[in-house]
């Protein structure tokens, strides 16, 4: 059996349904114009994706933002944390994490707005915190700092809930809680395998897939919720590379599949940011639109 005929079952489910699934690409860690990034942006063109482009605004390279502005449709700048610095040394890495007082963190990402407007201001800023892993108070603060929304992974919960709820009969009991606060747009399938640094195995990414769809389609999660593709250009070699261009392909090829653009689903969701007086956080707040 075809490693892809399940999700491919899957997704004539959705349009049997009448439904369409849909997917986006995030890439983490660009600070420079690389082979790797060319190569990205080649990958980008052929399947005709536009890419949320996790961009380091404290490490940012001279020829980077010439490179981005060259490739709009390739590409939608997104705003990777400040630095990309792990403060929790010997524990799991985070940049925003539970060890960092939360006006540190208020400050770094208020440097890192600021920066990224400078060089990205015709984006609606959408923060994806480095490694993944942010504390809630930060994301709270998040829309009185100026962003629009937020990229992270789901949580232990949700992928607990989501597992057993898109296998087990009585499913419709299960529901993963809708996230409060900014707009929220995650990745979900990881197309790497860290351990082993190389692609993730095609049998993982496969059921990945066939679980976030069936739960989407059960609604389990919403069925508008798009699923995220996770790379990261910097760490690709061949069978990763091989790898995106297998699971794209695969997605491409399936009239229930859409790609989203990004830049168009967080018009469509965030009106404006909250902006405060970043000197003060406890000062009066009010909507941009």
């Amino acid at each position: 059996m075809n490693l892809w005929d399940e999700a491919r079952r899957e997704l004539d489910a959705w349009a049997d349904a009448r439904l369409k699934a849909r997917f986006w690409v995030r890439d983490d860690d660009a600070f420079e114009v690389s082979e790797n990034l060319v190569r990205l942006r080649d990958v980008a063109a052929k399947f005709d994706t536009r890419i949320g482009l996790a961009i380091i605004p404290g490490k940012i390279a001279p020829g980077l933002c010439e490179f981005i502005s060259d490739n709009p449709a390739q590409f939608y700048p997104m705003c990777h944390g400040w630095k990309h610095i792990n403060y929790n040394s010997g524990k799991r890495p985070a940049e925003f994490g539970p060890d960092r007082p939360i006006s540190n963190m208020i400050s770094d990402a208020q440097f890192a707005l600021r920066l990224f407007k400078e060089h990205f201001g015709t984006s609606k800023p959408i923060f994806v915190p480095p490694f993944n892993r942010i504390t809630p108070a930060l994301t709270k603060a998040l829309p009185s700092i100026g962003f629009f929304g937020v990229s992270l992974m789901p949580n232990e919960l949700e992928r607990m809930l989501l597992r057993i709820g898109s296998c087990v009969p009585w499913n419709a009991a299960i529901r993963i809680p809708h996230f409060k606060g900014s707009p929220r747009i995650d990745v979900h399938v990881d197309l790497i395998d860290w351990s082993a640094r190389t692609a993730q195995g095609a049998r993982v990414v496969a059921d990945q897939l066939v679980q976030h769809l069936r739960g989407r389609r059960l609604g389990i999660r919403s069925p508008h919720t798009p699923i995220g593709l996770l790379t990261h250009h910097l760490a690709h070699n061949e069978p990763v590379w091989r790898a995106v261009d297998d699971v794209l392909g695969f997605l491409r090829s399936h009239d229930a599949v859409e790609f989203i653009d990004v830049g168009e689903w967080i018009n469509e969701c965030a009106p404006g940011p909250i902006v405060a007086d970043v000197g003060d956080q406890k000062g009066a707040v009010s909507r941009m639109g």
